[in-house]
């Protein structure tokens, strides 16, 4: 990416001025690097070990603590065999938001009851009893007439405390409306897995990868596992590991690969089609897994149903009998066909598949996504020569399919109409290979883990939910639907809820600022009485009615969430390190609190108990636990009995797998063979979700329920059409593709906005640009540092043109986290963009994911 002249000169002299004041900064990293490596801290000083938890890595940090002030945090050089070798600029200042002058620092209540954007909330400052008693008196009345009333929303607050205390709490007070962030985040990607092995989640094998296409990951910049990605990829790319990066932008990803492949925005699936065709034409397929891992042999009838056995057990055409039989020890089955089974026409789902591609030539590709022929047949050829077939390889006396391909995403092919059939196409081109769970390819996690996920959605209706989850508008959304709950909340009748919520509960997260249509998301908060847990006045604060103050990760005591890599797992903890306003109360405290005061403490522990799976050494009920208490407890149970003390000293325990739990236990252990289920190639559940829709649909007169979008969205299978969201066919006067990203520094902006070391470079650090293509820039009459004005067919917003050669002539990227507009954040906290507001809102109807990456617009000077 382009880096202005005015960027560079400030970031030098920022340097150059320490350096003039007689500052050696190459012997103090020495020295405090040589130091740290012995555990010799400075007089006075001492380290504590905790996890950082100012994003989704939670890597291990080292605290250096002075008479009671954190002075520095640096990564915890032990964890590094764990999963981080270093820490990234937010968790490096993660510090100065704990001493942050603008944290709230009292219980806050609203005195206007009007409520907008322009509108001032009039705060004053209330006692904890008088919020505990205004919160709990409208909960008592909400209970006892409709619990489902209540929605608690969190985002980051499920990585603060965990969501199992969230979740405990819902399902004692008896509302099924807790909805988490993860539709803003990766769902699509987590959906497609589910739908296709049962579970979700995956990694690189990068130790033992020779080819990684990455499709829009971005964790150089920012996103889970990053900060083992970063590490893992540099140190494969050294020892010959190629990396491509596909996506329209030169991210610090692309800059740092082999390759970077400037694919059109949304076109991604057509590009990996394109290449499952030529590994198909040109015999690069690893047929044995695809009969023995997948439902390729599955036989499917002109419906597009699966053809099965009266119990249920799918068909495949047995070559040695000629004949259609379930896959059981003996038979044979084809991939490849088309036969008759019972006077009726059958094919293959393979041969289904591939008729599919016919015309998906590397000319259409081209066409379609703008990547050379050429391109696309190398990158195919390779891949699939690159993935050895066939080849095994011998790991501590097992013989171990070798693969060594893998193509990862996240955000990238996820946050777009189609989410779910872009990765699904991903995951369908490492199948043809056989590298899923192989040696080299892609790693998954905990498969076949809930085997629901390969079954049809019921398409519930009405739904119970006011986020629509797993209803008839979003069949397979198992991760909540985060952007649809004020969407509904503008009309609940037209989705069938038949409740109007009253109140809603919100946990570090700002809902109406990170989603599409941002506009909506705030009027709907107009409709509840809302109550605000935060550590800073974000937007969101600024629409409740009640804010209450939250302790910060370093102030607070927490088992934390962790990262992994691929042989790798541990236990941790988070311990507080100061409380520097002296707040009495955190999320835990204010949850307990309320538990007690709705006469619900002991079935808030029961399901404490079943949500943390606290057997060992469970919570009693009739007591009280303060959060060390609950941490010492979960320690023990997750770290199978380790003293409390080791905690307290280290801050995680760690365990390295062994080779046949990592590519063992999965497909080779669920899948492989005859009698088993299969990995789904072809998505058969989705056919019958949609004959479930259709059902729905026609019973209850549901008039806001395209089907045949439906029909598209649920393919069981990736299809051309999928290339070509909705504003993409209708938006034709506007000629620019819009793409966000994230930026390390303002990434989980609600807090960092407010960071001052993380802005100190200079005024360009508080702000996000409208980044252009420079040649396309001149033709528009742009100049760098202009005015320049978005405008979509949601609404126009303005900003700072930066010109650069690192983004296609088509597109424009802006970052998503700038352009904050809460009067309780100081002004430089309130520059830049707000480019969600002008974002359409089509999501992905199988998953619910939000489609930040689809929009079109125009750009010109203010």
């Amino acid at each position: 990416m382009h880096i202005s002249r005015r960027e560079f000169l400030k970031t030098s002299s920022a340097l150059a001025g320490v350096a003039a004041a007689g500052v050696d900064l190459g012997a103090i990293a020495a020295a405090v690097s040589e130091a740290r490596a012995q555990g010799v801290a400075p007089a006075g000083a001492r380290y504590v070990k905790s996890t950082c938890a100012h994003c989704v890595n939670f890597c291990g940090i080292s605290v250096k603590m002075e008479k009671g002030v954190i002075r520095a945090i640096y990564p915890d050089a032990a964890r590094a065999e764990y999963y981080n070798a270093g820490i990234c600029p937010k968790g490096v200042s993660g510090l100065f938001n704990t001493y942050n002058p603008y944290r709230i620092k009292a219980p806050l209540k609203r005195t206007n009851p009007n409520k907008g954007m322009s509108e001032d909330p009039r705060w004053v400052e209330i006692s904890w009893e008088e919020a505990f008693s205004t919160i709990a008196e409208r909960l008592r009345k909400i209970k006892a007439e409709n619990p489902a009333k209540l929605i608690w929303q969190h985002g980051h607050g499920k990585y603060l405390i965990g969501d199992q205390f969230p979740k405990a709490f819902v399902a004692a007070f008896g509302t099924p409306n807790l909805v988490h962030r993860t539709t803003v985040c990766e769902a699509a990607r987590h959906v497609a897995d589910e739908i296709t092995w049962g579970y979700h989640g995956f990694l690189p094998d990068l130790d033992n990868c020779n080819l990684l296409l990455n499709f829009g990951g971005n964790y150089f910049e920012g996103e889970q596992w990053a900060r083992w990605l970063d590490q893992a990829t540099t140190r494969n790319k050294e020892r010959g590991m190629k990396v491509v990066v596909v996506e329209p932008r030169l991210s610090h990803c692309a800059a740092k690969a082999d390759e970077w492949v400037p694919v059109r925005p949304a076109k991604d699936v057509v590009l990996l089609l394109g290449m499952a065709k030529i590994l198909i034409d040109e015999g690069l397929i690893d047929e044995p897994f695809l009969a023995a891992y997948t439902n390729a042999t599955s036989l499917v009838g002109e419906d597009g149903a699966v053809l099965k056995t009266g119990d249920g057990k799918p068909l495949v055409w047995d070559t040695g009998s000629n004949g259609a039989k379930p896959f059981t020890a003996g038979v044979v089955p084809a991939l490849k066909g088309a036969y008759t089974v019972d006077g009726k026409p059958a094919k293959t789902a393979f041969q289904v598949f591939v008729e599919s591609l016919q015309g998906i030539t590397p000319e259409y590709v081209e066409e379609v996504a703008d990547v050379p022929a050429e391109t696309v047949k190398r990158l195919a050829l390779e891949f699939g020569r690159q993935a050895r077939i066939g080849a095994t390889v011998v790991v501590d006396g097992h013989v171990l399919r070798y693969r060594p391909v893998a193509v990862h995403t996240f955000r990238g092919l996820a946050a777009k109409q189609f989410g779910v059939q872009n990765w699904r196409a991903g995951l369908i081109v490492q199948m043809l290979v056989g590298s899923i769970d192989a040696v080299g390819g892609i790693n998954l996690s905990g498969v076949y883990h809930q085997p629901k996920y390969l079954e049809p959605s019921k398409a519930e209706y009405p739904p119970k939910r006011v986020d629509l989850n797993a209803s008839v508008y979003f069949p397979h959304a198992t991760h909540d639907v985060c952007q649809q709950v004020a969407v509904t909340m503008l009309d609940p009748k037209a989705f069938g809820l038949g409740y109007v919520p009253e109140m809603q509960i919100f946990y570090a997260t700002n809902r109406p600022f990170s989603t599409s249509e941002g506009l909506k998301q705030v009027e709907s908060l107009k409709k509840t009485f809302n109550v605000v847990i935060d550590i800073v006045m974000s937007e969101t604060a600024h629409m409740a009615d009640i804010v209450l103050p939250d302790l910060t990760y370093l102030e607070s005591w927490h088992l934390s969430p962790t990262r992994g890599t691929i042989d790798r797992k541990h236990v941790a903890i988070r311990q507080p390190m100061a409380n520097v306003f002296n707040l009495p109360h955190d999320a835990y405290t204010i949850l307990w609190e309320l538990a007690k005061r709705l006469g619900i403490r002991d079935a808030y522990i029961d399901n404490i108990n079943k949500q943390w799976g606290l057997k060992k050494f469970p919570l009693q009920a009739g007591q009280d636990y303060s959060a060390r208490e609950f941490v010492e407890r979960a320690w023990k149970e997750k770290s199978g009995g380790k003293e409390f003390d080791y905690a307290l000293e280290h801050a995680f325990v760690g365990k390295k797998l062994k080779s046949e739990d990592i590519y063992l236990k999965g497909v080779e252990h669920e899948f492989k063979g005859p009698d088993k289920p299969k990995m789904f190639l072809y998505a058969e559940q989705l056919v019958g979700s949609l004959k479930n829709i259709k059902e729905t649909v026609a019973k209850h007169g549901i008039k806001n329920i395209d089907l045949k979008a439906y029909a598209l969205a649920l393919s069981p299978l990736p299809r051309r059409e999928h290339a070509f969201p909705t504003p993409h066919l209708e938006a034709r006067d506007y000629p620019f593709y819009l793409v966000t990203h994230k930026r390390m520094n303002r990434n989980q902006s609600g807090n960092t906005a407010t960071n001052p070391i993380l802005n100190a470079l200079g005024a360009d650090f508080d702000e996000n640009f409208v980044v252009i293509n420079r040649t396309k820039a001149k033709e528009l009459g742009i100049a760098d540092e202009d005015a320049v004005t978005i405008e979509t067919r949601v609404g126009k917003v303005s900003g700072r043109a930066m010109l650069s050669e690192g983004v296609r002539p088509d597109t424009v990227t802006v970052s998503y986290h700038y352009g904050q507009w809460s009067t309780g954040l100081p002004e430089r906290a309130r520059k830049g963009t707000w480019i969600n507001s002008v974002l359409e809102l089509h999501p992905d109807v199988v998953s619910g994911h939000n489609s930040f990456n689809d929009t079109k617009c125009k750009v010109y000077k203010a």
